[in-house]
Protein backbone atom coordinates (compact mmCIF):
# COMPACT_ATOMS: atom_id res chain seq x y z
CA UNK A 1 0.00 0.00 0.00
CA UNK A 2 0.75 3.69 -0.91
CA UNK A 3 1.93 5.72 2.47
CA UNK A 4 -0.42 8.39 2.81
CA UNK A 5 2.29 11.25 1.87
CA UNK A 6 3.03 9.02 -1.17
CA UNK A 7 -0.14 8.90 -1.89
CA UNK A 8 -0.92 12.84 -1.81
CA UNK A 9 2.46 13.27 -4.25
CA UNK A 10 0.81 11.19 -6.67
CA UNK A 11 -2.34 12.88 -6.76
CA UNK A 12 -0.33 16.10 -7.12
CA UNK A 13 1.69 15.10 -10.15
CA UNK A 14 -1.99 13.77 -11.51
CA UNK A 15 -3.31 17.93 -10.91
CA UNK A 16 0.07 18.75 -12.42
CA UNK A 17 0.26 17.12 -15.53
CA UNK A 18 -3.87 17.47 -15.75
CA UNK A 19 -3.06 21.64 -15.48
CA UNK A 20 -0.23 21.54 -18.36
CA UNK A 21 -2.86 20.12 -20.52
CA UNK A 22 -5.72 22.50 -19.35
CA UNK A 23 -3.18 25.41 -20.05
CA UNK A 24 -3.03 24.57 -24.04
CA UNK A 25 -6.48 24.36 -24.30
CA UNK A 26 -6.83 28.01 -23.49
CA UNK A 27 -3.81 29.24 -25.71
CA UNK A 28 -4.40 31.60 -29.10
CA UNK A 29 -6.07 30.00 -31.95
CA UNK A 30 -3.11 31.46 -33.92
CA UNK A 31 0.40 33.32 -33.86
CA UNK A 32 -0.09 36.45 -32.08
CA UNK A 33 0.44 39.75 -34.37
CA UNK A 34 0.96 37.31 -37.40
CA UNK A 35 -2.36 38.92 -38.80
CA UNK A 36 -1.77 42.64 -38.11
CA UNK A 37 1.99 42.80 -38.70
CA UNK A 38 2.97 39.96 -41.01
CA UNK A 39 5.61 38.36 -38.99
CA UNK A 40 5.08 34.78 -37.14
CA UNK A 41 5.19 35.45 -33.48
CA UNK A 42 5.83 38.01 -31.11
CA UNK A 43 9.04 36.75 -30.48
CA UNK A 44 10.32 37.01 -34.29
CA UNK A 45 9.68 41.41 -33.70
CA UNK A 46 11.86 41.42 -30.26
CA UNK A 47 14.59 39.27 -31.85
CA UNK A 48 14.38 41.33 -35.33
CA UNK A 49 14.19 44.20 -34.08
CA UNK A 50 15.96 44.52 -30.67
CA UNK A 51 18.13 41.62 -29.80
CA UNK A 52 19.56 41.52 -33.67
CA UNK A 53 18.40 45.24 -35.36
CA UNK A 54 18.10 42.77 -38.70
CA UNK A 55 14.37 43.68 -38.92
CA UNK A 56 11.14 41.69 -37.28
CA UNK A 57 8.55 43.66 -38.08
CA UNK A 58 8.89 44.48 -41.96
CA UNK A 59 12.11 43.13 -41.93
CA UNK A 60 14.21 40.14 -43.62
CA UNK A 61 14.69 38.51 -40.61
CA UNK A 62 13.02 34.74 -41.35
CA UNK A 63 11.02 33.25 -38.28
CA UNK A 64 12.47 30.86 -36.53
CA UNK A 65 15.83 32.65 -37.45
CA UNK A 66 19.17 30.71 -39.08
CA UNK A 67 21.58 29.23 -36.84
CA UNK A 68 24.29 31.52 -35.99
CA UNK A 69 21.87 34.71 -37.32
CA UNK A 70 21.77 35.95 -33.64
CA UNK A 71 24.95 35.52 -32.80
CA UNK A 72 26.37 36.57 -36.21
CA UNK A 73 24.22 39.94 -36.19
CA UNK A 74 25.21 41.00 -31.91
CA UNK A 75 28.98 40.09 -33.01
CA UNK A 76 28.67 42.68 -35.38
CA UNK A 77 26.93 45.11 -33.12
CA UNK A 78 28.64 44.14 -29.86
CA UNK A 79 25.51 42.96 -28.60
CA UNK A 80 21.86 43.49 -28.66
CA UNK A 81 20.90 46.10 -30.88
CA UNK A 82 19.03 47.84 -28.19
CA UNK A 83 20.24 46.73 -24.47
CA UNK A 84 17.15 45.96 -22.55
CA UNK A 85 14.83 46.82 -25.02
CA UNK A 86 12.42 50.07 -25.32
CA UNK A 87 10.47 48.44 -22.12
CA UNK A 88 7.39 49.38 -20.38
CA UNK A 89 8.75 53.33 -20.30
CA UNK A 90 8.18 52.98 -24.32
CA UNK A 91 5.33 50.95 -25.05
CA UNK A 92 2.79 51.57 -22.04
CA UNK A 93 3.48 55.33 -22.12
CA UNK A 94 2.33 55.51 -25.63
CA UNK A 95 -1.02 53.43 -24.37
CA UNK A 96 -0.24 50.17 -25.86
CA UNK A 97 -1.19 46.90 -24.50
CA UNK A 98 1.81 44.91 -22.98
CA UNK A 99 3.72 42.51 -25.28
CA UNK A 100 1.72 40.41 -27.97
CA UNK A 101 -1.42 41.60 -25.90
CA UNK A 102 -1.48 44.59 -28.62
CA UNK A 103 -2.42 42.44 -31.23
CA UNK A 104 -5.11 40.35 -29.87
CA UNK A 105 -8.25 40.70 -27.75
CA UNK A 106 -7.30 40.22 -24.35
CA UNK A 107 -7.72 41.70 -20.81
CA UNK A 108 -4.00 43.49 -20.51
CA UNK A 109 -5.05 47.10 -20.02
CA UNK A 110 -3.75 49.25 -23.11
CA UNK A 111 -4.40 50.30 -26.74
CA UNK A 112 -5.09 46.24 -28.68
CA UNK A 113 -5.04 45.71 -32.61
CA UNK A 114 -7.41 42.64 -33.21
CA UNK A 115 -6.81 40.06 -36.20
Amino acid sequence: MFSKARLLHAIAVVFIAVGGFGIADVSADGPTCSANFGIATHGQHIIGDYVTGIGGIGGPLSWPPKKGVVGAANKVNGGAAVPGGPGPGFHFSEGFAPGASFCVDSRSPGLHILP
